[in-house]
């Protein structure tokens, strides 16, 4: 009977493992949709960025991707583990300590009904704050160029 509960954890981590890869690679692609044409998954990119916990690369973000129902799941520690794991193995003056820190979370559809509610991103304000200061700057460096016409 034991054989059969360690056989059932491995068949269900294997089927995590493949969930998160194609949710990983399914961003890659989203991301690739709106210009960022060289983000790669971290797995194919580096393994020290999928070390700190970071999921796809190349990107000026740090995004962790989560899918499913993740009953545990905590954005917090997972942003906390983020930046905990980057401060521990990446240099002092590494970019990636300049982007803000993103878990997405793809959840199951309900009724088979995807709506924009089934994917959540998930930012300290902080980073959200700097995010919404840099798009302020650029619509009124956007509006400046437009008033010089």
């Amino acid at each position: 009977m034991k054989n059969s509960t360690n056989e059932d954890r491995k068949a269900l981590g294997k089927k995590n493992k493949t969930k998160g890869s194609v949710a990983e690679r399914y961003y890659r692609d989203q991301f690739k949709d709106i210009g960022y044409d060289k983000c790669v998954t971290a797995r194919l990119g580096s393994r020290l960025h999928d070390s700190a916990g970071l999921d796809l690369v190349l990107l000026p973000y740090n995004v962790q991707v989560k899918v499913g129902e993740q009953k545990g799941l905590k954005p917090r520690q997972e942003l906390i583990y983020m930046d905990t794991k980057m401060k521990e193995l990446f240099p002092e003056n590494a970019n990636e300590f300049n982007y803000p820190k993103l878990v997405i979370h793809k959840m199951y559809a309900q009724n088979n009904k995807r709506t924009e509610f089934d994917e959540i991103v998930t930012m300290t304000f902080k980073d959200f704050k700097a995010m919404a200061s840099k798009i302020t700057e650029l619509e009124s460096k956007i509006k400046s160029l437009e008033n010089k016409k």
